[in-house]
């Protein structure tokens, strides 16, 4: 699969401009603290909410008549706030199957595959295959079944997104799903 236009706000929005491995990622946050999230137009055309750990994006088409479009997405992050990878699931185009793609720095370990565990007993969890490395930032991606949105949407669970690093080591950086279900309920929309 072609990750050429896939979702081309994620990298901007992720900040992702080198690695970041000196700091840890933050954990998931606290399901028990209610998070306010506004609707919030980030620039003419584009707008986010938040939903627990996800946002929900959407911009309007570049041009006259074209669909607008929009991703769920994550953003983990640093202790000290910096983005050290981002989770995002849509369609380029509304035809397209639904998409799952991690964007990570570029400090990893070819081959290999990325991994998105859902709790501590998910032993092999979704797959994502590498799709290519740019300055800043390797992306991986994968199809998602209706079956893994069904299962993810009813959890409230912290997993990891696990792969390995240039020294062949595993990595596991904390994620969420807590608000992915409403998030992708709105999605739907």
């Amino acid at each position: 699969m072609s990750v050429r236009v896939l979702f081309p706000a994620c990298l901007l929005i992720a900040g992702l401009t080198a690695p970041v491995w000196a700091e840890t990622a933050n954990p998931p946050p606290d399901a028990a603290k209610p998070e306010k999230h506004e609707k919030l137009e980030l620039r003419p055309g584009v707008t986010s909410k938040g939903y627990g750990s996800w946002s929900l994006r959407c911009e309007a088409g570049h041009t006259e008549g074209a669909a607008r479009t929009c991703e769920v997405s994550e953003t983990v992050e640093t202790e000290s706030g910096k983005p050290v990878a981002k989770i995002s699931v849509g369609r380029h185009n509304p035809s397209d199957p639904l998409s799952i793609i991690v964007i990570l720095p570029t400090n990893v370990s070819f081959p290999s595959t990325v991994h998105i565990r859902t709790d501590n007993d998910d032993k092999w969890g979704l797959e994502l295959e590498w799709q290519r490395c740019i300055p800043g930032a390797c992306i991986a991606s994968a199809d998602l079944s209706p079956a893994t949105v069904a299962h993810w949407s009813n959890l409230d669970t912290a997993g990891k997104i696990v792969f390995r690093d240039a020294a062949g080591d595993e990595v596991g950086l904390p994620m969420s799903l807590r608000g992915f279900g409403n998030a992708y309920e709105a999605f739907n929309k």
